[in-house]
């Protein structure tokens, strides 16, 4: 697990403001880092900033002194050295292609939304490729994750799965501490496949226990 220090001129802008965005926030924060989250609404950034807690989302969490909220995209990505998606899955394509011309170039990003796209059941690395083009640094995140747990600091797996190995090394570095582990994986099609999955099974599951068939 790396140290705070390393991080110190890391600037990091979280594009969403859902509760799997605050935790992400939570984490980087336990290395310093410097973060500028994009909301919609301005009522919610002005609550965030004044508060440290979302008005809707785990709004009985404190949020991290490092994050501030804005609406303005080129006040979200400015300086930004890592940029994290977290828009949902259904509205990312649109999102992702009314602001790749502002996108900093060279600048990684590391999505977080799971499932397949509707109409086209695309991936979100198809998405990303598609609006940002070939040339995108980018990694996934997945992994059987709830964002409350990971506020309140419990154990929690994840992986992070890029086909550029040492941007899934740095980012697992930077997002892993005790509770928080990240593993690392070339096979990103497979990972967001498991992602997307497993929310069907776990439906399955529920149902069967709910119908008392046993294990």
């Amino acid at each position: 697990i790396a140290s705070a220090d390393r991080y110190k001129d890391t600037r990091v802008a979280i594009l969403g403001g859902g509760a799997f965005s605050l935790a992400m926030a939570k984490v980087l924060s336990y290395k310093n880092i410097s973060m500028k989250m994009l909301v919609r609404n301005e009522s919610v950034a002005e609550h965030i900033n004044a508060h440290c807690i979302h008005p809707r989302y785990l709004s009985d969490l404190k949020l991290p002194e490092q994050l501030t909220a804005t609406i303005d995209i080129d006040d979200a990505l400015s300086g930004a050295t890592l940029i994290i998606h977290a828009v949902p899955m259904q509205q990312s394509r649109k999102f992702l292609g009314s602001i790749k011309n502002k996108l900093p170039k060279g600048v990684p990003i590391m999505s977080v939304p799971k499932g397949v796209e509707q109409e086209t059941f695309s991936l979100m690395s198809d998405i990303i490729m598609e609006t940002l083009g070939d040339e995108c640094r980018a990694a996934y995140l997945s992994g059987p994750s709830f964002a409350r747990e990971i506020m309140n600091r419990q154990a929690t797996a994840v992986v992070i799965a890029s086909t550029e190995e040492a941007l899934a090394n740095d980012l697992s570095e930077m997002l892993s501490s005790v509770e928080f582990r990240c593993h690392t994986s070339r096979d990103v099609t497979g990972v967001e496949l498991a992602g997307a999955m497993k929310n069907v099974i776990a439906l399955a599951a529920g149902m069967c226990e709910g119908l008392g068939l046993g294990m």
